[in-house]
């Protein structure tokens, strides 16, 4: 026991250090906030979705009918939500992880997310047709999110050295600081802007083509193959299952590095989705939000099925609505789960069975996989969850397919815990009682 207890010790230390070295990342944190600002835009476009491509033939027909308009004309109107906003979310991930990087650097903002505006215009290909200059929205959509965390950072970093630096248009202090502030940003931002001018004139003369093809082929394609891989998901949320363990906000730390990641690949099946193809990507946001998280949804399920002990019984009443919307912080630090020994293995396993057999479910067809057109909350119950995001009753059978096995790796060690809690309880009920005995002796 007390190897058991020096290994968890050192684990936990370990792993401590590592959470305090990313949580302390600025880049890191950024990226975080800039995806969480952008996250409410996919959320509202994915209601528009869900109306105009709802997966039942008689409600399209029924809108059809009250519109008088043809189903591609009103599905098109609905869809103008997306094409204003997640049509744009490259744009819209640049201006929030700027700025959210700029405040974090302790340099201006405003002029930081302006300046990488324009970084990321003078990498995007013009097109021109009949005299007209036109951008093709496709570079401005959720496929640039690399791209445009790779530009914030840089943009950011920049200014704040030649800011550091002092080398800026120095205003008399009489002058207000709204009115100083744009003067002494020139120098950086030019310096910027100056910076990613020359690599657009690089990428033009070695055969032309865009900054983002460029980047997706180096990077953003390695890193969604590893991101979109059964191992890598696996080990994702098995890392995001340790810190949990110890008490740190494992999905805070991981969520910053793979959402990115997953909203690309969540987009693409959306793309797909909405030209009436089937979409491939199995993993994706949805996927992560809706059928890789179940796991410990399970301890509180198998609470209520076999607990005997008073303090179980509480818990159930406690933390049943909770559990509902997948909050799963009664349980966690109300049994508590975390730095529970016995709770080790269902705790980093169970959340692995639900995303092996979820794969396997979208790998073999069974289940179709996630259109990309519903990004529910991860608050979504399940069930819901599972409708929406695939478009198929088969996908809420199949979070109750993993709910059932998840239960049934928790039931064994939950039966272990609850008698051990039985005994501890019927032991203090006995002491209890002998002290109550022996007063009314004296």
């Amino acid at each position: 026991m007390k190897n058991k207890n020096s290994f968890f010790d050192t684990l936990s230390q370990v792993l401590g250090k590592v959470s305090v070295k990313l949580s302390g990342n600025i880049y890191i944190n950024a990226i975080k906030d800039g995806m969480l600002a952008y996250m409410p835009f996919a959320f509202i476009a994915s209601i528009f979705l869900i109306i105009a491509f709802f997966p039942v033939p008689a409600f399209t027909d029924f809108i059809t009918n009250i519109t008088g308009l043809e189903t591609a004309v009103w599905q098109g109107k609905l869809a103008l939500v997306n094409d204003a906003s997640l049509g744009i979310g490259g744009l819209l991930v640049l201006l929030s992880i700027s700025r959210s990087l700029a405040d974090k650097l302790k340099i201006n903002g405003m002029q930081v997310s302006l300046t990488a505006v324009v970084a990321f215009m003078l990498l995007v290909p013009f097109g021109s047709q009949e005299g007209l200059k036109f951008i093709d929205v496709t570079y401005l959509g959720a496929q640039t999110i690399f791209l445009s965390i790779l530009i914030s950072i840089v943009t950011a970093k920049v200014y704040q050295f030649i800011d550091n630096k002092g080398i800026k248009i120095k205003m008399p202090a009489a002058v207000p600081p709204a009115v100083s502030a744009p003067f002494e940003s020139i120098i950086p931002s030019f310096v910027v802007i100056t910076i990613f001018w020359v690599l657009r004139l690089v990428i033009d003369a070695f055969g032309g083509g865009s900054a983002l093809a460029i980047f997706n082929t180096v990077l953003g394609i390695p890193l969604q193959a590893v991101g979109g891989s059964l191992p890598g998901v696996i080990i994702v949320k098995m890392f995001s299952q340790l810190l949990w363990f110890f008490g740190i906000h494992g999905d805070s730390i991981v969520n910053g590095v793979m959402t990115p990641i997953f909203q690309v690949l969540q987009d693409a099946n959306k793309t797909v989705s909405m030209a009436g193809g089937v979409p491939t990507n199995i993993i994706c946001q949805s996927f992560w939000d809706s059928f890789a998280s179940i796991g410990i949804i399970g301890s509180i399920i198998a609470i209520v099925l076999i607990a005997k002990s008073k303090r179980y019984k509480e818990m159930k009443k406690i933390a049943g609505v909770p559990y509902i919307f997948n909050v799963g912080e009664p349980t966690l630090f109300g049994i508590p789960l975390m730095m529970n020994v016995i709770y080790f293995i269902p705790f980093i396993l169970s959340n692995v069975a639900s995303i092996v057999i979820s794969y396997i479910a979208f790998a073999l067809n069974l289940v179709p996989v996630c259109t990309g057109l519903a990004q529910v909350p991860w608050t979504t119950p399940l069930i819901i969850s599972g409708y929406l995001t695939t478009g198929s009753i088969a996908g809420s059978i199949l979070q109750i397919v993993c709910l059932v096995a998840v239960v049934l790796i928790w039931l064994p060690f939950v039966r272990v815990a609850d008698h051990q809690l039985v005994k501890e309880e019927a032991e203090l009920e006995l002491q209890y009682q002998t002290k109550e005995a022996d007063k009314e002796v004296e």
